[in-house]
């Protein structure tokens, strides 16, 4: 499911919050928490039902397996809360030389950095780092190293503009041909002549002090059968 404008509407907002607190609500339940008519509570459910956001089982009303993905994040996509942006930044090594981009885009447009990207939701940070070289790139590559992690706040004055979590990982490639990017211009830098000027002072740091850098990163799963949690595991 993609979040769609229809959620937003205050009457879907409020009815997709219920759930936050409760797996599964009846009709009446709903209709006296957010205080409307029943018909209109009946055209919201039947709209958040379309729309893939809810299903009905007997008499009860519960989210979708995929609208379920949005529950840890519903503050942050009705724009209640903004939180810091993950970012993988992966530094792209060929024999001597790293791979840069000259960004296009804002924020940081026309300055030189690693190629970065945000991780899917069904990912790793190994598999995550491969796959974003790869759309970027066209290069296929080995994954090396997970080196860093950082938190980069940009500030107007005294308010921030900008906050990420930067996770910095190192891959090899496996050849040196570079399809275009859309994003900007790739170039291949020999890793001695990086000089800060035009370098995302951020991603200049950490090429400096953490290029050479491997940290533990720990992955952990765990089942959850209809609230109830099983199976955690650390690999």
């Amino acid at each position: 499911m993609k979040y769609k404008t229809g959620i937003a509407k205050k009457e879907r907002e409020q009815i997709f919050r219920l759930f936050l607190n409760d797996s599964k609500l009846k009709f009446n339940e709903i209709e006296k928490a957010i205080k409307i008519r029943s018909n209109m509570v009946s055209y919201h459910l039947d709209k958040m039902q379309e729309e893939g956001i809810l299903e009905k089982k007997q008499e009860y009303y519960q989210l979708t397996k995929d609208a379920e993905k949005y529950v840890p994040i519903f503050a942050n996509i009705i724009g209640k809360k903004l939180s810091p942006v993950p970012v993988i930044l992966v530094a792209v090594i060929n024999n001597n030389k790293i791979l840069m981009i000259k960004r296009n885009r804002r924020p940081y447009k026309n300055y030189w950095s690693m190629i970065g990207g945000k991780m899917l939701l069904d990912e790793d940070f190994k598999q995550a780092s491969l796959r974003i070289v790869k759309e970027k790139t066209g290069l296929d590559s080995e994954f090396i190293s997970f080196n860093s992690i950082m938190q980069e706040k940009v500030k107007t004055s005294n308010e921030v503009k900008h906050n990420f979590i930067l996770f910095f990982t190192k891959v090899k490639a496996n050849q040196d041909k570079l399809k275009h990017s859309e994003q900007g211009k790739l170039k291949w830098f020999n890793i001695e002549d990086l000089t800060q000027k035009e370098i995302i002072s951020s991603d200049y740091w950490l090429l400096k002090n953490k290029l050479s850098a491997d940290i533990e990163i720990l992955n952990a799963e765990m089942q959850d059968n209809e609230g109830l949690l099983s199976g955690f595991k650390v690999f």
